[in-house]
């Protein structure tokens, strides 16, 4: 239903001039004796010019048409439909909810209603690997936001597997809960879950502990094996005694990669699904742990500070030298060196191919040393006398991430070089000198990165306080721990120098999402350059080979892979720059994570609780009947919504055709009675 009238948004006075103009304009033109037409005709052309003359000034007034648009919006039902596996696992057929859930919307519309049907993936088959079912809730609330939505219908069974509880959110609108599934527990052997380190050390033993579940086999005795690439590894016989119970398998890793190892139970014949009865259990195995050695001309609380918190990760091997203790010096190849006291007398030592190095400065550190050896910072030293500073984290530090800094500026100040800093180069400020309430400008910790070298200056020592002073306050020294952790990380990740880098953004990721990988190409003086085309090929264990083509943009450097199975992949890219090929090549794990199968009994009073929490109320799917006749007991109505927009009226074609009607109208009757 549409209304519409004009609306002139000027004052009285104007519409009234351009009245007495189009009078005045009119009577000129008919103010004449000496006329074809009697006195009648003439006022009935006067009256028509006055008319066209006034229709093309109100133009001139720029009016706009109110247009009110009326439209009768019906009340929604959204029927939230759970389509996740877990409702058909337990061999209730498909096409049987399908035609009750069909039967159901039919009645509705039959009440006219609008019925729509919202899924977790749009897809009315029962596909969904996961069940979010508040998710599932605020996916028709945002689809249908605005309108009409009277009530949601959430036909689901009840489980969830994502997300949080549904009966803690809110809901805008009563929840009528339609039961779906078998609420008795059936008769299942399962792997409930696996517990193991996703990452191990070559040659190392580890440890795998899965969970098995069941329910109707007590002292059942079952096979459960350990197979990698068809092989199996070891393979346990035991006796099902308890609702759950713990298996341990140790495996060793002889060799660096991705490894997928399956682990499975025996199947029996009436258990309510076999999918469950097998689990994998995907590692990574790396060549060791990274080495790391502290140099100090003498021992200090620092060295164990430093060390225990690096031997706590169980990712670095530590060691110490100092001269006066230790005979021979270390012969080994680190990835990052430690000088403790940095530049002093008693430190003598060059470590073998080009690690990161930390320098940690002592009073007894010399300054023209310092600056003659680290050319990208430069003390310029006023007095004797060292300052007391306390740390101040810079924010727009870029190298690495710390996510919270509050506790750097309650550290216990510590003394360095009194005088004034200059950095150059490639180095950035981690930490500012804080003098009491003052952030200064210089230097309490830089980090040096040119490409192909990497250092970090701490300018002051006695830091173990820093570890004391937070575990007091704290009960644990995690912003310590990560201070530590994090620079010895930076200073130990070697350079990249590859001219094209294409790496698995994640490599181990759910068969739920795609494999993304990011590409970067460079020229021969190691600028990004862009418009590559970049062959890929991708290629799973044992199986046939997949080919991409990808070519990168300063707007897109992600080739993003189709979904993939479960299991390890290799995949290498190669891109043509000049005459010359460069490859780049990797390995990442897709696994198959599918907690619809690990509980298949139906929670209808979870269902119950929503409803009465929302002010619905719970049926059985049994119940459509019953369900039909509660929703035309709630009357609901439909709703006028009104809708106003305003037209300029010179967009109005019928405008003009009036003007042109009343024009050609005067012409022609003139004409017809003999005027010119």
């Amino acid at each position: 239903m549409n209304r519409s009238y004009l609306q002139l948004e000027y004052s009285g006075w104007w519409i009234l001039l351009i009245v007495i103009a189009a009078v005045l304009l009119s009577y000129m033109l008919y103010s004449k004796k000496n006329t074809p037409w009697n006195k009648t005709q003439n006022w009935i052309l006067a009256t028509i010019r006055f008319l066209a003359i006034l229709s093309v000034s109100i133009l001139l007034l720029s009016p706009a048409i109110r247009q009110i648009t009326n439209t009768v919006e019906k009340p929604i039902v959204a029927i939230a439909l759970d389509n996740s596996e877990s409702i058909v696992a337990r061999g209730t057929s498909e096409d049987s909810i399908k035609y009750s859930i069909n039967q159901i919307k039919e009645s509705l519309e039959e009440l006219e209603l609008d019925v729509p049907i919202i899924t977790f993936n749009d897809s009315i088959n029962f596909s969904s690997p996961t069940s979010n079912l508040s998710k599932l809730v605020e996916k028709v609330e945002d689809q249908l936001e605005g309108q009409h939505l009277s009530t949601i219908l959430l036909a689901t069974d009840g489980i969830y597997n994502r997300g949080s509880s549904p009966l803690y959110k809110n809901y805008l609108k009563p929840v009528v809960s339609l039961g779906l599934g078998d609420t008795l527990s059936p008769r299942d052997i399962s792997i409930s879950r696996t517990l193991y380190n996703r990452i191990t050390y070559k040659g190392n033993e580890t440890p795998i502990r899965l969970e098995v579940k069941q329910k109707g086999y007590d002292n059942r005795e079952v096979l459960m094996q350990l197979r990698e690439n068809g092989e199996v590894l070891d393979k346990q016989k035991i006796q099902l005694k308890n609702s759950l119970q713990e298996v341990e398998f140790r495996v060793k890793s002889e060799n660096e990669g991705l490894r997928r190892l399956v682990a499975s139970i025996t199947q029996i014949t009436d258990e309510s699904t076999f999918e469950n009865n097998k689990a994998n259990v995907f590692m990574e195995v790396i060549d060791g742990r990274k080495k790391v050695l502290i140099v100090a001309n003498a021992p200090h609380p620092d060295i164990k500070a430093i060390r225990s918190t690096l031997e706590q990760t169980g990712n670095y091997q530590t060691g110490v030298y100092i001269p006066e203790i230790n005979d021979q010096k270390p012969n080994e190849v680190y990835d990052v060196v430690i000088f403790h006291g940095a530049f002093t007398s008693g430190i003598n030592f060059i470590p073998k191919e080009n690690p990161g190095i930390w320098y940690i400065i002592s009073n007894e550190s010399s300054i023209t040393s310092i600056n003659k050896n680290l050319p990208f910072l430069n003390i310029e030293r006023r007095g004797s006398q060292p300052d007391k500073v306390a740390g101040s984290f810079n924010q727009n530090f870029s190298k690495f991430k710390i996510e919270d800094v509050s506790a750097f500026e309650e550290y216990p100040p510590v003394q360095v070089p009194f005088g004034d800093y200059s950095i150059s180069g490639p180095t950035e400020i981690l930490m500012y000198q804080k003098l009491g309430n003052i952030i200064t400008q210089k230097p309490l910790m830089t980090v040096y990165d040119d490409g192909a070298s990497k250092t970090a200056v701490l300018l002051g020592q006695n830091i173990w306080q820093w570890k004391l002073q937070e575990s007091a306050i704290n009960k644990n020294s995690n912003q310590f721990d990560n201070l530590i952790t994090k620079t010895i990380q930076f200073l130990s990740v070697k350079n990249d120098k590859k001219q094209l880098r294409f790496s698995v953004r994640k490599r181990n990721i759910t068969d739920t999402e795609p494999p993304l990988f990011d590409v970067e190409v460079y020229n021969d003086i190691y600028e990004r350059i862009y418009n590559n085309k970049i062959a890929i090929t991708i290629t799973p264990e044992g199986g046939e080979s997949q080919n991409f083509t990808f070519t990168d943009s300063e707007f897109n450097s992600v080739f993003r892979s189709p979904s993939l199975p479960p299991g390890i992949y290799r995949f290498s890219a190669s891109v043509n720059i000049g005459d010359k090929t460069y490859t780049d090549r990797g390995e990442f794990s897709v696994q198959n994570i599918n907690p619809e199968y690990l509980d298949l009994t139906a929670d209808h009073q979870l269902l119950r609780n929503i409803s009465k929490k929302s002010g619905g109320k719970y049926f059985h799917m049994n119940e459509q009947e019953e369900l039909i006749n509660y929703l035309k007991t709630k009357d609901l109505k439909s709703k006028i919504k009104s809708e106003e927009n305003l037209i300029p009226l010179y967009q109005a074609w019928w405008w003009y055709l009036i003007i042109f009607l009343l024009f050609s109208s005067e012409w022609f009757l003139r004409k017809f009675l003999g005027g010119y």
